[in-house]
C-alpha cells in the first residue's frame, strides 16, 4: 500500500502553504471558498428539487388514479421504468460526453432545461389528461439529471483545487443527504398541503412542480455566478460530436464489461453472493415502490393506509432514521460478524417486514416495521460494497462497480414493469405479501447453501 505524503504542498488556488490531511482538516478550508459555498447550497436546492419532483409525480398519479380510475401500481411501475431508463440507455455514454464538453455549460444547460420541463409537466398533464406525455417529459428531466450529476462530480477539483477534494466531497455528501431527506419528507407535505388552494394553485400537487422548477432556476443562477471560477472545467478529451457510433461503442463496452463480470462471478463466491443480493434488493425495492406506495396513498375505504403522498414522506423519514442508526452500529460492531450471514439475516428481516406491511391497515404498526426495515437495510449496502472491495482485484474494480450500478438500474426497471403487470391478476397487498415471503424463503435457502462455504 502506498504511503501518504504529509509534506506541505502548494494549493492550486492560493499562495499559502497548507498542511495535508494528517495535520489539518480539509472541511473548514473548503468552506472559506465563497464559490464552493454558493455551489454547494445551489446543489442542495437542486437535489431537493429532484426528490420533490418525484414526490409530485407520485401525487399526480394518485390524483389521476382517483379521477379516471387508473391503476396506481401500474402507473408507478411505468414511472419507475422512466426513472431508470436514462441510466440504462445513456449511463455508459454520459461520462464520455461530459469529458468532451465544457462541464460548466453542461450543468447550466441541463438545469435550464429542467426548469422549463418541470413547469410543463402539470400544465400538459391537466390539459391532455394523458400520462404518456408526462412519462416523456419525466424521462427528459431524469436524462438531463444524469448528465448534470456526472458533470457536477467531475467539476469539483476545478472548484476547490486538488488538495481540498476530500473536504469538498465530505461537505457535499453531508448537505446532499440532508437535501434528499428534506426533499422526501417536506416534499410529501408540500404536494399534499391544502393551503395551496387558498393561493389559487389547483390541484395542490402542482405546487410541487412549481417549487421544483424554482430550485433548478436557483441552481442555474448560482452556476452563472461562479462561471469564471470554473474556467478550467473542460475535460481533457478533445471535443467531439455525439453520434450513433459513439452510443453503440459505449454500449458495446458495457456488454464487454458484463462478460468480464461473469468471469469474475464464476470464479469468486463472494462476488456471486453480492449479485444474488442485488437481485433480492431489486425485487424488494421494486415491490415496495410499485405496490406499497399506492397502499400508503390510498384512502382506507379503498384498502389503503389513507395517508396520501405525505405518508410516503413519513415512511421515508422513519426508514432513514433506522438506516442512520444501523450504519453507526454496524460500522462499530460489523467487523466481529460474518458479512454474508448478516446480510442474509437482514434480507430475512426485510422480507418479513414486507409481509407485515401487506397485512397492516393502519399507520400504528407501519411505523415500527419501517424503522426495522431501515435498520436491516444499511448492513446490506455496507456488506455488498465491502465484499466487492475485498474480493475483486484492483485492476477490474472500477468496471465491476460501474457494471453493478448499470445492472441494478436495468433489473429494477424490469422488475418494476413485471410487478406492475402482475397487478392485473392479484391485489397489491397479496403481491407484496408474496414477494416478502419469497425473499424470506430465498434467505433460508441462502443460509443452507452457504453454511459450509467461505464467503469473503
Amino acid at each position: 500500500m502506498p504511503k501518504l505524503d504529509f509534506k506541505r504542498s502548494e494549493p492550486e488556488f492560493s499562495g499559502e502553504a497548507v498542511l495535508t490531511p494528517k495535520n489539518r482538516s480539509q472541511l473548514l478550508p473548503v468552506l472559506r471558498i465563497p464559490e464552493f459555498v454558493v455551489f454547494s447550497v445551489s446543489q442542495a436546492f437542486s437535489l431537493f428539487g429532484d426528490k420533490l419532483d418525484y414526490m409530485a409525480l407520485l401525487a399526480m398519479i394518485a390524483y389521476f388514479t382517483a379521477k379516471f380510475g387508473w391503476d396506481s401500481a401500474r402507473a408507478i411501475s411505468y414511472l419507475s421504468v422512466v426513472v431508470a431508463l436514462p441510466v440504462v440507455l445513456f449511463g455508459p455514454l454520459a461520462g464520455v460526453l461530459v469529458d468532451r464538453w465544457d462541464r460548466r455549460k453542461v450543468m447550466i444547460t441541463c438545469d435550464s432545461f429542467r426548469t422549463l420541463l418541470v413547469l410543463l409537466i402539470p400544465f400538459l398533464a391537466l390539459l391532455t389528461g394523458q400520462f404518456l406525455i408526462v412519462y416523456f417529459l419525466a424521462f427528459l428531466v431524469f436524462l438531463f439529471g444524469l448528465f448534470f450529476n456526472t458533470a457536477r462530480m467531475a467539476i469539483i477539483p476545478n472548484l476547490v483545487g486538488p488538495d481540498k477534494v476530500l473536504g469538498a466531497n465530505s461537505f457535499l455528501n453531508i448537505i446532499g443527504r440532508l437535501a434528499t431527506f428534506a426533499g422526501m419528507v417536506l416534499g410529501g407535505l408540500i404536494v399534499d398541503w391544502s393551503g395551496w388552494q387558498r393561493l389559487g394553485i389547483k390541484p395542490v400537487w402542482s405546487a410541487g412542480f412549481y417549487i421544483d422548477s424554482f430550485t433548478y432556476f436557483v441552481s442555474v443562477i448560482a452556476l452563472v455566478f461562479i462561471f469564471k471560477r470554473l474556467a478550467n472545467s473542460r475535460g481533457k478529451t478533445a471535443a467531439g460530436r455525439a453520434d450513433a457510433s459513439l452510443f453503440i461503442k459505449e454500449q458495446s463496452r458495457m456488454i464487454q464489461s458484463i462478460k468480464e463480470l461473469w468471469l469474475v462471478v464464476k470464479g469468486e463466491p463472494a462476488v456471486l453472493f453480492v449479485y444474488c443480493s442485488i437481485l433480492l434488493m431489486v425485487i424488494l425495492g421494486a415491490a415496495v415502490v410499485v405496490l406499497y406506495v399506492p397502499i400508503i396513498q390510498s384512502r382506507r375505504e379503498l384498502g389503503g393506509v389513507g395517508l396520501g403522498t405525505k405518508g410516503v414522506g413519513y415512511v421515508a423519514a422513519i426508514g432513514s432514521v433506522g438506516l442512520l442508526f444501523s450504519s453507526l452500529l454496524y460500522g462499530a460492531l460489523g467487523h466481529r460478524l460474518k458479512k454474508h450471514r448478516v446480510m442474509l439475516f437482514c434480507f430475512l428481516i426485510m422480507g418479513l417486514v414486507c409481509a407485515g406491511l401487506a397485512a397492516s391497515k393502519s399507520f400504528a404498526p407501519v411505523a415500527p416495521l419501517i424503522f426495522i426495515a431501515g435498520l436491516a437495510l444499511s448492513p446490506v449496502y455496507i456488506g455488498m460494497d465491502t465484499l466487492l472491495h475485498e474480493a475483486v482485484k484492483e485492476e477490474v474494480r472500477g468496471r465491476i462497480f460501474s457494471t453493478r450500478d448499470w445492472l441494478l438500474h436495468m433489473f429494477f426497471a424490469l422488475s418494476a414493469l413485471i410487478i406492475g403487470q402482475l397487478t392485473n391478476f392479484f391485489s397489491a397487498r397479496r403481491l407484496l405479501f408474496g414477494f416478502g415471503l419469497l425473499v424470506a424463503l430465498f434467505c433460508v435457502a441462502g443460509f443452507i447453501l452457504t453454511r459450509r462455504r467461505q464467503i469473503g
